[in-house]
């Protein structure tokens, strides 16, 4: 088959979270199983070609001017264009999130030439408690319409199928070993604690600073956008915490092979690849329970929290500090549970049947 893939977010832009690495690693399987696949996105930063062969996947990237470049609303005449061009040399079309400007102008191409096409929210149907005025003007004028629209929906998790509207399969997210970093050894007496993630409330990042002040044996890096208010909150903690900023794929696979502990307390996340990223590294987790990335760990024999609860977080936290056999006990389980659970190559072949049943239906 040849498949366009429409996502507003496709590596190297990891800032912007797990969307990046997954449609990526999606791609690269669909063509592993003998598919012609179109990447269309955005370019959101500088050094990346707009037009490039990646990984045998054709990748097209839409520029925009900067301040509007999260709504990717100045890419859609460019991306219009191209549709009119090619959109008929394409067999199916997969959308990639709802609330973004290329979903909108493929969307409204698909429906005037009477095409069936798949969405996946990729975890993004919720508000998550941000812009909700915002995003709800947006679901009023364009959203609801798409998600509508969509021939199938497919969400990551039974949690995320929970949140849509309208009947959805589920497809999880394969999960890929981020490059093959060893464990190095921490100074004496530290131990050390990974958080994965941004500032962003549902990442619940607020929560880290009462874990280091009651382990002072331990130590945190931090690997994500961060604000300069959510820094503050671990001033006194002092060299004690590091922040490392957005890193490529293989950094963060080094950042969770060189810790003792992820610590994963966001809530509202449809899947969530770092705890799992991080078993293939060799490292447990920590994870907060109550959404899709809890339900999956849970499956996978890793220790999960109730949501929101700092106290089952720090004493979950302390337990496997104190007796890292646990920890790489659970590690060792989720691991191998994701090699044999959550592939890419499984999921590719089940986007592969979506994608004929779209075909048969049209």
């Amino acid at each position: 088959m040849t498949i366009l893939h429409v996502t507003p977010f496709y590596e190297p832009f990891w800032a912007y979270g797990g969307m990046a690495r997954a449609s990526a690693a999606l791609c690269r399987a669909l063509v592993a199983r003998g598919h012609e696949v179109t990447v269309t996105t955005a370019l959101l930063g500088q050094g990346v070609p707009l037009h490039a062969q990646e990984g045998g996947v054709r990748v097209l990237r839409f520029p925009g001017p900067r301040p509007l470049a999260r709504l990717l609303f100045p890419l859609a005449q460019g991306f219009r264009r191209f549709l009119r061009a090619e959109l008929d040399s394409f067999d199916v079309v997969h959308v990639q999130g709802h609330r973004n400007g290329l979903a909108v102008t493929a969307a409204s191409a698909l429906a005037s030439a009477n095409r069936p096409w798949l969405l996946t929210p990729a975890g993004t149907f919720p508000s998550h408690g941000q812009y909700r005025f915002v995003k709800a003007v947006f679901d009023r004028l364009f959203g609801d319409r798409i998600v509508r629209g969509a021939r199938a929906l497919v969400a990551v998790s039974e949690s995320e199928a929970r949140d849509l509207p309208r009947p959805a399969r589920v497809i999880p997210n394969g999960v890929e070993a981020l490059g093959s970093a060893r464990k190095k050894g921490a100074p004496a007496g530290r131990r050390r604690l990974l958080f994965v993630g941004s500032a962003r409330p549902q990442k619940r990042g607020q929560l880290l600073p009462r874990l280091l002040s009651a382990l002072p044996e331990a130590d945190l890096e931090v690997v994500g956008p961060t604000s300069r208010s959510f820094r503050r909150l671990f001033d006194r903690f002092g060299s004690r915490v590091t922040f490392r900023g957005v890193l490529a794929a293989e950094g963060v696979g080094e950042a969770c092979a060189n810790s003792d502990l992820v610590v994963h307390p966001s809530v509202g996340e449809a899947f969530g690849l770092v705890p799992f990223e991080a078993a293939l590294a060799g490292t447990a987790a920590v994870v907060a329970g109550g959404h899709g990335c809890g339900e999956w760990y849970a499956l996978a024999g890793g220790c999960v929290v109730p949501p929101d609860d700092a106290q089952a977080l720090l004493e979950a936290v302390a337990a496997r500090l104190r007796q890292p056999e646990l920890a790489s006990q659970e590690a060792n389980r989720v691991a191998g549970f994701a090699k044999s659970r959550l592939t890419w190559a499984a999921a590719a072949e089940a986007f592969e049947r979506v994608y004929m049943e779209i075909r048969q239906r049209a």
